[in-house]
């Protein structure tokens, strides 16, 4: 089956949204980072406001549809250069499928002659495999300080995704 993308526009979707993330987020972040930083970034980071800030501020979101059910959702935001890719989760009874090789094609193809750029958490080794499985190189890393005495540790990485020179 293939998966489909949404915009998120309605506050409808902003609920499908919501209720993705508070399932998804603990089971992905509880083991990496512990509950009282998920709990943390869940009201800083991901709440409704934060997000609708984000796509006020050049955000898109999309939930990741299997037929009329949302499984997930993944954000960019685009420059000239790169589409910073910022998130991607499926709900876990979805993993395996291949949607997240679907999302990464249409990332793809979308990002014709730019560079996909993302961070990851470095433990998340889960994702890192994925993203290497891919073809994205490790560019860099950074530990930014969030507040409440929490830090983001991540790695940076980047797929430069030729373009259609011909066209």
């Amino acid at each position: 089956m293939a998966i489909t993308q949404k915009i998120i526009q309605s506050p409808e979707d902003f609920q499908t949204l919501d209720r993705l993330i508070k399932e998804i987020w603990p089971e992905v972040f509880t083991p990496i980072i512990g509950l009282d930083q998920v709990a943390y970034m869940l009201a800083h980071y991901q709440s409704p406001a934060a997000i609708q800030n984000e796509v006020q501020q050049g955000a898109v979101y999309l939930l990741l549809m299997e037929g009329d059910q949302a499984v997930g959702y993944t954000a960019y935001e685009e420059t000239p250069q790169q589409i910073y890719l910022s998130k991607l989760y499926l709900h876990q009874s979805t993993r395996g499928k291949g949607y997240a090789s679907q999302v990464f094609d249409w990332y793809e193809e979308i990002a014709s002659g730019k560079t996909l750029h993302l961070n990851v958490n470095k433990q998340n080794q889960q994702a890192i495999a994925v993203y290497e499985h891919r073809g994205f190189e490790r560019v860099s890393e950074r530990t930014v300080t969030i507040g409440s005495g929490f830090v983001m540790d991540d790695f940076i990485y980047e797929k430069k995704i030729a373009g259609d020179e011909g066209a």
